[in-house]
C-alpha cells in the first residue's frame, strides 16, 4: 500500500473500504492518507455524499460493541450516571430546604400574629399636599425602612418569648 503515499486514492479503493474488504493495515493507510491529503479528503467527502444511502462497513457493529466494553468507556458511563445522581441529590436538598424554610416562616408568622405587633402602613408624604409626587427611590426607601422596623419588632418579641420560656422552665425545676 506504499503507492498511497505516492498517488491519490481511487474510487475502487474507496469502494473496497466501504465494503469492508480491506485488511486492517491497508485500511489504516487509506484513512491516514485521506487525513493528510486535502485532494483525497475532498474526493472522499464527495464519494460519501454520492453514496449517502450506503451501508456501514461490515465490521462497524462489532467494533462499536468492542469499544463500549472497554474499561475507559465504562468508567465514563459510570461517572455520568453518578453525576446525574449527585445533581438529583443537590436538587432534592434545595427543595427540602425551601420546604423547611416555608414551614419555619409559617410557624413564625403564627407567633407574630399572637404577639400583637402592629404592622405600620405606608404613610404618605406631605409632598403630595404641595403637588409633588414621591419618587420611586423614596418609595423604596420608605418601604424598606418599614419592613426593617417590622422585622426588628418581630425579632424583639421572639427573643422575649424565648427568654420567658426559659424562665418558666427554670421555675418548674
Amino acid at each position: 500500500m506504499t503507492e498511497l503515499r505516492e498517488q491519490h486514492v481511487t474510487k475502487e479503493l474507496f469502494q473496497s473500504w466501504q465494503q469492508g474488504s480491506l485488511n486492517r493495515q491497508k485500511e489504516q493507510e487509506f484513512l491516514e492518507h485521506v487525513g493528510r491529503c486535502t485532494y483525497c479528503a475532498e474526493q472522499f467527502a464527495e464519494w460519501m455524499e454520492e453514496d449517502v444511502c450506503m451501508e456501514p462497513p461490515v465490521y462497524l457493529k462489532e467494533e462499536i460493541k468492542r469499544c463500549t466494553r472497554q474499561l475507559d468507556v465504562q468508567t465514563v458511563v459510570r461517572v455520568k450516571q453518578t453525576s446525574k445522581r449527585i445533581q438529583l441529590l443537590v436538587y432534592s436538598l434545595k427543595v427540602g430546604l425551601a420546604v423547611a424554610a416555608s414551614i419555619f416562616l409559617l410557624v413564625i408568622t403564627g407567633n407574630v400574629q399572637s404577639m400583637g405587633i402592629e404592622i405600620p402602613f405606608a404613610q404618605k408624604k406631605q409632598t403630595e399636599d404641595f403637588g409633588e409626587k414621591e419618587s420611586i427611590s423614596d418609595k423604596l426607601r420608605n418601604g424598606s425602612s418599614m419592613i426593617t422596623e417590622t422585622l426588628e419588632k418581630m425579632y424583639d418579641n421572639i427573643f422575649q418569648i424565648t427568654i420567658k420560656d426559659a424562665e418558666k422552665q427554670e421555675e418548674l425545676r
